[in-house]
């Protein structure tokens, strides 16, 4: 006879899962709705896929990390990094900005590379601009070829064909050619000196 009274063997629990923790919602770009339309079968494929549609204009708020837009205004909020033809920040702080027109307001910019700069009361680090229009600002470096400036705005370096306006530039170009001289010319007499002792 069997012992009917042995006890059944219990199921090993389950493992246990993690959720998936929630993505950050970047912001959605529609695309155009494109009529789909039957391909003949003998018809031959193009080599090269034709350009897209323009991008449309994105107004966003929040944090993101990189965006590649056609045309981007963006208020109160943190960008890794934009490219588009036209950017608009306002209480924004952008890691970078390369774009034709670039429009900074009230916000904070690792660098900016556009043709036409426009900056007000704001902190940039890095400009290379055609045009650079700059009022209440802070900027460490500007690369443009014609810069104008308000009052209150503190520019570091400026390497500009033509300055306009109140800014106080603390070494332009001419000056930086002339520290620069003036330091070769230390540094050359100090080798010199050391190597005849």
């Amino acid at each position: 006879m069997t012992d009917s009274t042995a006890p059944e063997p219990t199921p090993a629990p389950a493992p246990r899962t993690r959720r998936p923790r929630p993505r950050r919602a970047e912001p959605a770009v529609e695309q155009p709705a494109m009529a789909e339309a039957p391909i003949p079968a003998e018809a031959p494929i193009p080599a090269e896929a034709p350009p897209p549609a323009e991008m449309p204009s994105l107004a966003t708020t929040g944090s993101v990390d990189a965006l590649a837009v056609g045309a981007l205004e963006f208020q109160r909020g943190a960008i890794g990094g934009v490219r588009a033809t036209d950017v608009s920040a306002r209480l924004a702080v952008v890691g970078g900005i390369a774009a034709n027109d670039a429009s900074v307001e009230m916000g904070v910019v690792s660098g900016i590379l556009a043709r036409d700069v426009t900056l007000h009361r704001g902190v940039v680090r890095g400009v290379v601009a055609q045009q650079v229009s700059v009022e209440q600002a802070l900027v460490r470096s500007v690369v443009a070829n014609r810069v104008e400036t308000g009052p209150s705005t503190v520019i570091f370096v400026a390497v500009a064909r033509r300055i306009d306006g109140e800014a106080k530039v603390l070494l332009d170009w001419r000056g930086g050619l002339a520290f620069g001289a003036s330091l070769g010319a230390f540094l050359a007499l100090a080798w010199l000196g050391r190597r005849r002792s």
